[in-house]
């Protein structure tokens, strides 16, 4: 008996999050014959315009990935009943994780559905917020060994996405849609486009997880490589066209530092997250501005930022290796 209902608890979880995440197929990714051309022209003239309210209208989209998700986490925490506390606490932060993955996703898309925001604007927000939002949650995770492996198969359940969605055929004008994970992460729409800079942003989540848990060094190469180079682009497309670096002309002055400023806020925003929370010394928190640690946080910020002007390089690579290795060697606790 116990084991059936761990089984389930298992079954009903894993499905959950491959649900919120769209790895398990729906009727609507399914492939549908298109009407004739005739008929669709009719349809098109008979609907009417969309009104300012449906506009603003919240996405359905949303609502159901987080109405899945709060079903199936409840379901999942009822059979894991028997369950050791520390598993139901880990499977359930997890579930938190990536409820707001989707949900930070979905906002910042129906954003640039709706014209509201640019959509490579909308691709860089969500490249800032992805990681961090993560790091947020690891806190509240157990302090067991297997915390660590739970809170992976969040990034790994992306990392499957992403396969699933770069190998998947392109779009076609048959009746294929386009993959809305493909559209939001990607700049042309090119599927293959996954399985390059978003496919590795999130294998650095899954090593900086398994092998970084908790530690400095993932904390420190998680917010350079997202807030650092995903401000860097916003900052460099707005502000950047007239003071591009001489050695690099794709690089701006501007996007550096946006870089540098971000990056650090960043990175001592998360210490003093963790700290609150008695992961890291709580005397970080003490004379929190005039530590020595945001100097040393400033410093890896500037040095990151200048492996982000390098040529030929990786951001999502350069970046948070050096970040890690700088934070392995000036920011131990």
């Amino acid at each position: 008996n116990n084991f059936m209902q761990r089984s389930m608890f298992v079954v009903v979880w894993l499905f959950t999050a491959a649900r919120a995440l769209s790895v398990v197929p729906t009727p609507r990714s399914v492939t549908l014959r298109r009407p004739p051309l005739a008929l669709r022209a009719e349809k098109a003239e008979a609907a009417p315009a969309p009104t300012e309210a449906s506009r603003r209208r919240p996405s359905s989209g949303l609502l159901a990935a987080g109405g899945a998700a709060a079903a199936g986490g409840a379901a999942a925490l009822a059979l894991g009943g028997d369950l050791p506390s520390h598993v139901v606490r880990d499977v359930a932060c997890s579930g938190v994780a990536i409820g707001g993955a989707v949900a930070w996703l979905k906002i910042w898309t129906t954003l640039a559905s709706t014209g509201a925001i640019e959509s490579s604007l909308s691709r860089k927000i969500i490249h800032c917020g992805s990681g961090p939002l993560f790091l947020l949650v690891w806190p509240f995770y157990s302090g067991d060994p297997s915390a660590k492996f739970v809170a992976a198969a969040v990034p790994a359940l992306n990392v499957l996405r992403l396969v699933a969605a770069g190998t998947r055929e392109p779009t076609t004008k048959k009746g294929r849609r386009q993959d809305g994970l493909v559209a939001a992460v990607s700049r042309s729409g090119d599927p293959t486009e996954v399985l390059k800079g978003p496919l590795i942003y999130c294998v650095v989540l899954f090593l900086a997880t398994v092998f970084g848990w908790r530690s400095v060094a993932a904390v420190v190469a998680v917010t350079q490589m997202a807030v650092g180079d995903g401000l860097a682009d916003i900052a460099g497309r707005r502000y950047g066209q007239n003071n591009k670096w001489p050695f690099n002309s794709d690089k701006s002055v501007a996007g550096s530092l946006a870089f540098v400023l971000g990056a650090a806020a960043a990175t001592m925003a998360l210490i003093a997250w963790f700290a609150l929370f008695d992961v890291y010394p709580t005397s970080l928190l003490l004379g929190y501005f005039g530590d020595e640690v945001l100097l040393r946080a400033f410093l890896i910020s500037v040095a990151c930022a200048f492996v982000e002007l390098l040529p030929g390089l990786d951001d999502n690579i350069s970046v948070p290796l050096v970040a890690a290795l700088l934070a392995q060697l000036l920011l131990t606790f």
